[in-house]
């Protein structure tokens, strides 16, 4: 018998009222079981339509999450667009500068002319330090900061760090002091170059805002107990002190104390937040003790690996050997900009080589086909053909012609990571970033030439 089925109605009264009762309870859980299913139906109506709101919902987060991430990533590209074009628009007058400050440096020049172009190269400096922050902010927080650890005695720390900032101290009438203990003369293992920026970024800033008294580094080695060692380098001076309140944005980037540092003393505010991350990366931190009127100190630590043996000092010649070394050699420069070509041949005049200069990577190409050169000197950004399409051809003419590779050298205002990654994939010997130095460019020029086997002994 089924619910909806008719049920025989007795003849009796008894089976009557029984059937009477039945009927109103089957009509009853009709009514109910109805109810219920009405309920559900409902209920499944108001989940189905919660889930395609739900659905439409994540839908658009997630398409506002891809857009989001689109537009971020074309503003870190653009950013880095910006950054390396303003990076080689500066860096390229920049070279010209300093350049022609050293030129006149070695041309004979009365003490007051002198002193002017000192300023005239420091100034120039300066700007290339803030560059090469600005640079390095970038790098950091794109994660490409590259470190390169190799052996380096401590010693040889104190020892630049004394050359270059003991006679800015003395400039100032302060005392300049540098203490290393025992434990510390040891060859460790770490990026020297980091390790010098770092403790530049302190001492600059402790010469800077000292005006009476002293400026003290000190340098220790202290065993930890993960195998290696703790680098504990701390810089502390006279000066007037920081309140307690201002502390916490040094190492802020773009931040100064407060206010009045950029007026008086000027600066990016970006030397403290790029050590921060420095030492962070290598396995350190970077603290400050400071009570106004008391001076100040900066504690950096980071982790090295104490070793034994000897540091390679380049087949010890030093940049002036190498300097003779290249007399005799012929080398031809493309560069386009006439007071870049105009630095190029002060900086190499006393080295003795001959000196070729083109103006754009077509003519090299030509240039090099007429003539056997010992070396090419590649600028990037040229007009009619540029310094990779050069160096692509004369590489291709090479082994075409079964000829052992020339030596070709970047020189460049173009000086992110991932550009010199790109001269260097191309075919090109090395890089050497303007504004230039002569001691840097004869160190690149010789390395390259080593490299490639044609270092004449």
């Amino acid at each position: 018998m089924y619910l909806r089925d008719p049920i025989a109605v007795p003849a009796d009264s008894v089976s009557r009222r029984r059937y009477l009762r039945e009927r109103v309870a089957r009509e009853e859980a009709e009514a109910l079981l109805e109810g219920k299913s009405r309920e559900l139906y409902d209920a499944n109506q108001r989940l189905q339509g919660l889930l395609s709101t739900m659905e439409q919902a994540v839908h658009e987060r997630t398409q506002e999450l891809v857009e989001s991430r689109v537009a971020a990533e074309s503003a870190n590209e653009a950013k880095s667009v910006f950054l390396a074009s303003m990076s080689h628009e500066i860096r390229t007058p920049l070279n010209g500068i300093l350049g022609m400050a050293q030129a006149l440096d070695d041309s004979g020049l009365s003490d007051e002319q002198a002193k002017l172009v000192t300023i005239l190269g420091d100034s120039g400096r300066l700007l290339l330090a803030i560059i090469n922050d600005v640079l390095d902010i970038s790098k950091i927080e794109a994660g490409k900061l590259e470190f390169e650890i190799i052996p380096y005695q401590l010693t040889e720390l104190l020892d630049g760090m004394r050359h270059h900032y003991q006679f800015r101290a003395r400039e100032k009438g302060l005392e300049f002091h540098t203490e290393l203990t025992p434990a510390a003369r040891c060859l460790v293992k770490t990026d020297p170059v980091r390790l010098q920026q770092v403790v530049g970024n302190l001492l600059s800033n402790a010469i800077k805002f000292t005006e009476v008294g002293s400026v003290t580094l000190s340098v220790d080695v202290i065993p930890h107990r993960s195998g290696k060692s703790v680098l504990s380098i701390k810089v502390k001076d006279t000066g007037p002190g920081i309140p307690k309140a201002q502390q916490f944005r040094l190492f802020e980037r773009f931040s100064q104390a407060n206010a009045s540092v950029t007026r008086v003393h000027g600066g990016t505010g970006l030397g403290l937040a790029i050590s921060r991350h420095i030492c962070e990366l290598m396995e350190g931190e970077i603290s400050l003790r400071s009570v106004p009127g008391e001076g100040a100190e900066f504690h950096a630590k980071v982790m090295v690996e104490e070793t034994k043996g000897k540091v390679a000092q380049c087949n010890g010649r030093s940049t002036t050997d190498a300097g003779r070394s290249l007399s005799n050699l012929r080398v031809l420069a493309a560069e386009d900009n006439r007071t870049n070509q105009v630095v190029l041949k002060h900086m190499l005049k006393k080295v003795g080589l001959t000196l070729d200069i083109v103006d754009n990577g077509e003519k090299a190409v030509q240039a090099w086909q007429k003539t056997r050169y010992d070396m090419v000197l590649m600028d990037i950004n040229m007009p009619v053909m540029d310094g990779i399409e050069a160096t692509r051809r004369i590489r291709e003419l090479e082994s075409r012609n079964m000829q052992e590779p020339t030596p070709i050298l970047a020189v460049s205002a173009n000086a992110m990571v991932h550009q010199v990654a790109g001269y260097l994939s191309k075919g090109m010997s090395g890089h050497v970033a303007k504004p230039i130095s002569r001691e840097s460019l004869v160190e690149a020029m010789a390395t390259a030439l080593r490299a490639e086997g044609r270092w004449p002994e």
